[in-house]
């Protein structure tokens, strides 16, 4: 008995046993981890890929203003269709980029950043709401962005030492990295404009310091300071956006995505015809020559004409500015028997907001 308890033949063949059964589990985890984490993975590529493939922004208003000539900023409402979020990227409209932009919040104010004007751009994306819309507000020429503060100097107690202040509203609170400008001043005479070598800013901790008498500053710590910045964003690159010509807007998404629409300015036609009629004067009656002026046949083949408007001139004299509306209209200024040098222009406006005018596609009717 004692000798088969001692006997250690059967002890490698177990411990072998044992050893390939540990293998066999070790492996089996391994391949039901790496299983599922292949299935994670494809399961987060179908969902972003049906995000992408279901993403939809649709522009359903566009709002533009021009000078007569050249369009200078346009307000234009995005719609976000799907049920997750979409990022604007970029915007392009005919052959320029609007390369920096704001948005308006629920309010009709613009979205405001850490106490400064929003600004999106490609860095910094403008959140469209799932199911929701934003009225984005495009301007051409450059935004210009100020800021302001007061700096107390109260806590300068020795004016031979230097005085750091944390500055409240620096730039960089909304806009991190980017350059601007700043000016220095007296809070009791901010015309003139304090020497920079008195004083330096750390814009990385958003800080500013006044060097003291022993650092060669000339800066006194009995008066507070004023301190403006200023930043400009180059909006626009690209060519005019010429009011003639039709507006192609795409909006690109976070996703690539690319989502397109054209919007065409209507065409003024106009005619101008002389009716005769006869009205009493003094009891006798008298035949009379007036205008109508008649825009039936102008057209708009994206929508509809929402709004007529016409300007008449006599003599370099506006007999109606603008304050003349309708498709077909009776003239009454018009003295068709006094009146020379006559000018008629006709301005349309479109169910989108785009715009066109005789002066702009044909010239102005001239009479008389």
């Amino acid at each position: 008995m004692n000798r088969f308890l001692k006997s250690e033949e059967g002890v490698s063949v177990i411990f072998g046993t044992l050893l390939l059964i540990l293998i066999t589990i070790i492996a089996a985890s391994s391949v039901a981890f790496m299983i599922s984490s292949i299935q994670k993975d494809t399961m987060e590529r179908e969902s972003h890929q049906a995000i992408v493939e279901n993403e939809e922004l649709q522009i359903v208003s566009i709002e533009p203003h021009g000078d007569g000539s050249n369009w200078t900023s346009m307000d234009i409402t995005i719609l976000n269709m799907n049920i997750a979020d979409s990022y604007l990227s970029s915007i392009r409209t005919n052959d320029g980029y609007f390369l920096n932009f704001k948005a308006y919040d629920d309010s009709g104010n613009y979205d405001v950043y850490n106490d400064y004007p929003a600004v999106y751009n490609a860095g910094n994306k403008l959140k469209i709401p799932a199911t929701k819309s934003k009225k984005l507000h495009l301007n051409v020429s450059d935004i210009a962005v100020q800021g302001n503060e007061s700096i107390d100097t109260s806590g300068w107690l020795n004016n031979s030492l230097d005085f750091t202040y944390q500055l409240d509203n620096h730039p960089w609170k909304a806009y991190y990295g980017y350059d601007f400008t700043y000016a220095l001043t007296n809070v009791s005479n901010t015309t003139i404009l304090l020497d920079s070598s008195n004083f330096s800013i750390d814009n990385e901790n958003q800080q500013i310091t006044f060097f003291g008498n022993d650092s060669g500053g000339s800066l006194s710590n009995t008066t507070n300071y004023n301190i403006s910045y200023e930043l400009d964003f180059q909006s626009y690159a690209g060519q005019p956006l010429r009011e003639k010509d039709a507006l192609k807007v795409e909006l690109i998404s976070s996703y690539i995505n690319v989502f397109k629409d054209l919007f065409t300015p209507p065409m003024p036609l106009a005619e101008v015809q002389f009716r005769s009629e006869e009205v009493y004067i003094n009891g006798s009656l008298i035949p009379r020559t007036y205008v109508i002026l008649d825009a039936s046949d102008s057209i708009d083949t994206d929508g509809f004409i929402t709004d007529y408007k016409w300007t008449v001139q006599a003599d370099n004299q506006y007999l109606y500015n603008s304050n003349l509306s309708g498709m077909v209209v009776r003239a009454e200024k018009i003295d068709v028997s006094n009146h020379n040098n006559v000018t008629i222009d006709l301005h349309l406006t479109d169910d989108t907001g785009m715009t066109s005018s005789l002066s702009q596609v044909s010239g102005l009717i001239r009479i008389l």
